[in-house]
């Protein structure tokens, strides 16, 4: 059959649409990071391709287009005393791009600058509120994480366990003042977990994941360098999937196991585009002989994870090499996945 110009041009064009990847014709989802310094990847040396938004990219995969709407230095609220210095988010270029862009989910890390000196306890709350009432927009159903828990401040008088301060030394020492943040942090996330309450936002928790790590902050104490940035990376993929949003479904595939060569280690692989998600799933050996992954364990996209086996104890935070104590040997290992909710 002989096609006409138009004919033939549509046959071309369906050809050429046949080729491209399913991932491709479907819209991506879009995630904004809006927040301050830690959000923008201040102070880390190579800040373009490990601040923590980057990073979450990365491990969500090519189905997610993750934005860095981060500007060091910004507060929840709006006051009165930093306006000469635009220091309220909502003042600046980055909120208004974040609004104007209409993603599909936003995640907030904003309150640690706001408990400097010009702290208020309702322009806090206020501020963050208007804030989140514009990345929503006429959305109201649209999804917002927020930072209910700070992350860590290791400043302050050296043996003062505050957030959690000046614990480490003599191997890490930080500066011996937090300028009088410490003692407002305890209003700042309760406000914080009240604010998450009253809009149905989803809280998270950036205290924990970090507080035992001062080798993943910066000199100045308050800061996370590339290792911090990817730690919060992970935990954030980890909120992102424990949520059940329409928007985050990621298929989590059975990695590959494999022992190492001495039979002391078991190797987990992981082929696919998008990070996975261990927390729930567990190796085992049989009987009691089980380690369970927990602590927003992942695995990056092409990445592998290394269990040591036959240690004294367990060791389950993911930002140190994991162990096993009861699993002495790889020979008969086999990954059990969660089990789905």
């Amino acid at each position: 059959m002989k096609l006409v110009p138009a004919a033939f041009s549509a046959a071309l064009a369906a050809a050429a649409l046949a080729l491209v990847p399913a991932n491709l014709l479907a819209a991506v989802t879009k995630i904004a990071c809006v927040g301050d310094s830690i959000t923008y990847g201040y102070l880390i040396p190579t800040r373009t391709a490990d601040n923590y938004p980057k990073i979450l990219g990365e491990l969500l995969g090519p189905d997610f287009e993750v934005k860095n709407f981060g500007n060091p230095g910004k507060t929840c609220g709006d006051y009165p005393s930093q306006r000469a210095g635009k220091r309220w988010y909502g003042d600046n270029t980055e909120h208004a791009e974040a609004t104007a862009w209409q993603a599909d989910i936003y995640i907030g890390n904003l309150g640690i600058n706001d408990t400097g000196a010009w702290w208020n306890e309702k322009l806090f709350t206020e501020g963050y509120e208007r804030l989140i009432k514009d990345w929503r927009g006429n959305r109201k159903n649209i999804p917002v994480f927020i930072w209910t828990k700070l992350a860590p401040d290791f400043r302050g008088p050296e043996g003062t366990a505050t957030f959690p301060g000046n614990v480490f030394a003599p191997d890490f020492s930080f500066p011996k003042t937090d300028n009088g943040s410490a003692a407002r942090r305890p209003t700042a996330e309760k406000l914080l977990a009240g604010t998450a309450k009253k809009l149905k936002l989803i809280p998270v928790d950036a205290f924990s994941p970090l507080a035992a790590h001062p080798e993943m902050m910066l000199a100045d104490g308050l800061h996370p360098n590339a290792a911090g940035a990817r730690r919060i990376a992970e935990f954030t993929f980890a909120a992102l999937l424990s949520a059940n949003l329409p928007k985050i479904k990621i298929e989590q595939k059975t990695p590959k196991i494999a022992p190492s060569k001495d039979g002391k280690k078991v190797m987990l692989k992981n082929a696919g585009e998008a990070a996975l998600l261990l927390d729930g799933a567990k190796i085992s050996a049989g009987g009691n002989a089980e380690f369970a992954f927990e602590n927003a364990t992942v695995i990056p996209p092409k990445g592998t994870l290394i269990i040591a086996l036959g240690a004294e104890a367990d060791q389950k935070d993911p930002a140190r090499p994991l162990a096993s104590a009861k699993i002495k040997k790889a020979a008969g290992v086999k990954f059990v996945p969660a089990k789905k909710k």
